[in-house]
């Protein structure tokens, strides 16, 4: 299994040097982008989110990007819950016409985390002992659940789609978790096949990634949807203005559909904008 993983990565790099980016665009038809879409998706994203930043990186790294804009970042998205391990325990999982396993996960409430109260420091020497009986403290749960992930949107130029990574912490948003400890955090229908731990493109750091093998075919499938219920709701009007998906939305549609294979990360947090 390693060594043909290691034999695709390598065919995949080698691809990448030897062909140049996509610069035809098409994405409705084909559910690719080009890398200038996929910084105007990521200006787009920004400006209704923003929440998400963009992260620079060497020129040499992905140098059909900007130097400035080498993938996207969404830090300190929760996930308040492991992914069950027993199939008693699991939500229910379906398999999408796109080949993707979709799982239904609650939506937890988060923990809020106690700090310490304000100490206001007193000069008179008499003063102090009492000062500091009068100082309260509190300590963060040690039982919480919640950990904390900063998701990443890189483009792969290979499949010319966008790409997600996640790089997990303990609640501290500093303490980082192990390979074995993110692992917690997918399900196990999901692990190995859709979602894998690979190394960052841009930060060379493990992380959880989503493979994007089948993500222009699935976003392609969704448009199609959303173009037959616009042309079923329009009748002859949609003849006169056809429906068009703007490829500078490409990033909202991106992050509704695959927040479905990663349920208890809440990184989705695109409002207004529902599949059909």
């Amino acid at each position: 299994m390693h060594l043909r993983r290691s034999l695709y990565e390598g065919y995949k790099t080698a691809h990448n040097k030897l062909f140049s980016v996509k610069n035809t665009s098409d994405f409705q038809a084909t559910g690719r982008l080009t890398p200038k879409e996929f910084v105007e998706a990521g200006d787009e994203l920004i400006q209704k989110n923003p929440v998400w930043q963009w992260v620079g990186g060497p020129d040499h790294v992905q140098d059909y990007l900007p130097d400035d804009k080498k993938c996207l970042v969404y830090r300190g998205a929760p996930c308040a819950e492991r992914a069950p391990v027993a199939q008693t325990d699991a939500p229910v999982e379906t398999v999408d016409e796109d080949g993707f396993v979709v799982t239904e996960a609650p939506k937890a409430a988060l923990p809020t985390t106690a700090v310490e109260e304000e100490k206001v420091l007193n000069w008179d020497d008499e003063d102090s002992a009492s000062d500091d009986e009068d100082v309260v403290t509190t300590t963060p749960d040690s039982s919480s659940n919640l950990r904390v992930y900063d998701v990443y949107i890189v483009y792969d130029k290979y499949y010319e789609t966008p790409r997600m990574y996640l790089v997990g912490y303990a609640s501290d948003h500093v303490t980082p978790l192990t390979t074995d400890q993110m692992k917690q955090d997918v399900y196990c229908s999901n692990y190995g096949k859709t979602v894998t731990i690979d190394p960052h493109p841009v930060l060379s750091i493990p992380c959880i990634s989503i493979h994007p093998c089948r993500h222009a075919e699935t976003m392609c499938s969704l448009m199609c949807r959303m173009q037959q219920y616009y042309e079923n709701e329009k009748g002859e009007e949609a003849r006169r203005n056809p429906f068009i998906f703007p490829a500078h939305l490409a990033l909202l549609l991106f992050l509704k559909f695959i927040s479905t294979v990663l349920p208890t990360i809440q990184y989705d947090i695109s409002s207004g904008f529902d599949l059909i």
